[in-house]
Formats: structure tokens, C-alpha cells, sequence
């Protein structure tokens, strides 16, 4: 008597490294999207990106200065400042000075110091960041150097804010965090319960019985 295998039939070719790689391929997507949309919220300030505020237009020396200051209220944080240097008597723009700009705390906290840079398509605004890292009243010195025109220091103060644990920017990182991770939670659960269906419909078709060969 022989006996004759039936004809198997077919099993999905889609492996379990298959669906892996392609459900990692699509988290990647989902992961590259959210955190585009997480380094939006922390991008530099620039002139353009404000709101900027005049907090100063002074005569100092040979200068006209003009400060801006973003944001309009000052939290711990990122601080900007974008200053306008003029000659005094001509009103041109001088845009081969050398700006710095030091922020001292009146309390506590170190002293924060950053070079104020302007660019070569921009010579007009200077612009420098600082890192506040404490609440209160700050001093915020401008100093300007110039071989010509001289050095001269413009002073300001400014209150900084204690930053609110209700802000836009937390709530929306922390929503962005929750779907991050559900994401994870969501495809990982995919891939085991495929992994797992996929060897069990291997498993049926290798152990169905043989049948005689009439």
C-alpha cells in the first residue's frame, strides 16, 4: 500500500522578521514625526521667531542703542536679546562691533554671560541667548566695543518668573510622551500576537495527518 502526502496548502509568506521590519519601519516614521514636532517647541529664538519687546532706546557714549527682549515676560529658561548699535551722531547702523551681554542675579544664581552675534545677511541686530536658571531681579548688562567709536556698557533689569507647571509647552510634551509610548505598547503587542498566530498556522499545517493512497 502507498501512501500519499496531501499537496500542503499555503501558508502566508509573511515571517515573523518580515512583519518586524516592517512594523519597525513604520514606528520609525511615527517616532521621526513626533519628535520633529517635539524640536519645534525648543527651536532658538531669532528676530523673527518674537515675540520681541523694546525694553531699551538710550543714548550711551558715541551710541544709540536698542534693546530687544524676548519673551515679553521672562521665565526660567531661554532669554533672548536682539540689540540695534547706531553711531550717535550719523544714525548708521555700526555692524562690526563687538556685542556681549551678562545677566547677574540679584539674589541667587551664577552670572550668565553670551556673545550677541550678527550675521553677514543681517548686520543690523546682534542677537545673544542666555540660560536663566533662577527666579528674581536681573541685571542685564550690554557691552559694546569698538576701536573707534570706544566701549561703552548699557544697564537694564528685568524680573524673571518662576516657569508654571500648567504651560503650553509641558502639557503638549507630555501628551506627546503618552502617545510615544503607546505607540510603543501598541506595536509591540502586534508583533508577538502576528509572531505568535503566524508559527501556530505553521504548526497546523506540518502536523495535518496523511492520508493513504487509494
Amino acid at each position: 500500500m502507498r501512501y500519499r502526502c496531501n499537496q500542503m496548502p499555503r501558508v502566508n509568506p509573511i515571517s515573523g522578521r518580515a512583519v518586524f521590519l516592517r512594523s519597525t519601519s513604520l514606528l520609525t516614521v511615527i517616532v521621526i514625526a513626533l519628535l520633529a514636532a517635539t524640536s519645534a517647541l525648543a527651536q532658538p529664538l531669532t528676530l523673527t521667531s518674537g515675540p520681541f519687546e523694546i525694553v531699551a532706546d538710550e543714548a550711551v557714549g558715541n551710541y544709540r542703542v536698542i534693546v530687544h527682549q524676548s519673551p515679553e515676560r521672562v521665565i526660567i529658561g531661554a532669554l533672548a536679546y536682539a540689540v540695534q548699535v547706531h553711531d550717535r551722531e550719523t544714525n548708521d547702523n555700526v555692524g562690526d562691533a563687538i556685542v556681549k551681554i551678562y545677566a547677574t542675579p540679584s539674589e541667587h544664581g551664577a552670572k550668565q554671560v553670551a556673545p550677541a552675534l550678527n550675521s553677514p545677511a543681517d548686520r543690523e541686530y546682534y542677537v545673544g541667548r542666555l540660560e536663566i536658571e533662577e527666579k528674581g531681579v536681573w541685571a542685564i548688562d550690554v557691552v559694546i566695543e569698538h576701536p573707534e567709536l570706544g566701549d561703552e556698557t548699557l544697564t537694564l533689569a528685568t524680573e524673571v518668573f518662576e516657569r508654571s507647571r500648567g504651560g503650553d509647552n509641558l502639557v503638549l510634551g507630555t501628551i506627546l510622551w503618552v502617545f510615544v509610548s503607546i505607540a510603543f505598547v501598541a506595536i509591540a503587542f502586534y508583533l508577538v500576537r502576528k509572531s505568535k498566530r503566524a508559527r501556530i498556522e505553521l504548526e497546523r499545517v506540518r502536523n495535518q495527518p496523511q492520508q493513504p493512497d487509494a
